[in-house]
């Protein structure tokens, strides 16, 4: 007995909207949000006194440009902080914006017209005016 259950195979549609909808993700994936910490010193005229202020910078690394300045953030002391929240909510916003356009555009708009279901209204002539 075999019990092997078949998978339909992927149509045209699945595989567009895979493709448009996984080029998003891998953008939003790889766009990092982050805050990073910039110093600047000033010395006042005639002062000995100098004076460091700290400010944070929000902006986008690419996903490998953040591990790398991770790894040596200790080193020079300026460290990159990841805005996680606003890096998974898109990728999550991404993802089911894709099912939900795969199951209405692929499943309800495309599904296949089975044959003898639906009967074809006949041509009128003269748009359907009787004059």
């Amino acid at each position: 007995m075999d019990l092997k259950i078949r998978r339909p195979r992927a149509g045209p549609c699945a595989k567009i909207v895979l493709a448009v909808f996984g080029s998003l993700f891998l953008i939003t994936l790889l766009s990092v949000p982050v805050t990073t910490t910039s110093f600047e010193t000033r010395q006042d005229q005639g002062s000995n006194l100098i004076f460091r202020t700290s400010y944070p910078r929000k902006g986008r690394m690419f996903l490998p440009a953040y591990l790398a300045a991770r790894a040596r953030a200790g080193e020079e002391g300026r460290p990159v902080r990841l805005r996680a929240a606003q890096w998974i909510v898109p990728m999550a916003i991404v993802f089911v914006l894709g099912v939900v356009d795969y199951f209405f555009v692929c499943r309800l708009l495309w599904r296949p017209r089975q044959d003898g279901t639906e009967a074809e209204p006949e041509p009128q002539e003269g748009f359907g005016l009787d004059l």
